[in-house]
């Protein structure tokens, strides 16, 4: 048997871990991409994502 693996990414606002495909949006900020749950959420980090990046980076 075969198993595919899903990758899965987090939402840096709302912290919901979901499969990449599941995502609705997607920023990019300094050469890293950003996925969303929702076009809210990517509004929200495009506005301040220093905010919502840890320290050190993710």
């Amino acid at each position: 048997m075969t198993r595919i693996k899903i990758e899965k990414v987090r939402d840096p606002v709302c912290g919901m871990i979901k499969p990449k495909s599941k995502m609705r949006a997607i920023s990019i900020y300094m050469g890293k991409k950003y996925y969303f749950c929702t076009e809210g959420d990517k509004r929200m980090f495009d506005r301040h994502p220093e905010h919502w990046i840890p320290k050190g980076g993710e």
